[in-house]
């Protein structure tokens, strides 16, 4: 989990772990999802395969995010009530 403060112009800065493990470069957009009272921020792509895009082997051929997107803000839940 992680706390994060919401700067002037309402702006977040995505801790560095996070956008090192799903890649995410200036400019590449995500999605926030409103469920009850949680914010959940999710890439809205991801390559065909991450392992072959982390060793250089293809060049970030990307496909729509299904499951893994659910166990991630899961994760990321975890670590924000951690955090408390």
């Amino acid at each position: 989990m992680y706390k994060i403060k919401v700067l002037q112009g309402y702006r977040i800065t995505l801790p560095k772990d996070v956008r090192e493990r799903w890649n995410l470069k200036v400019g590449e957009e995500v999605e926030i999802l409103v469920e009850g009272s949680r914010l959940i921020v999710r890439p809205i792509k991801l390559p065909s395969d991450p392992i072959q895009l982390l060793c250089g082997i293809v060049s970030g051929e990307k496909t729509e995010l299904k499951e893994i997107e659910k166990a991630v803000a899961e994760e990321l839940e975890e670590k924000m009530e951690r955090s408390k």
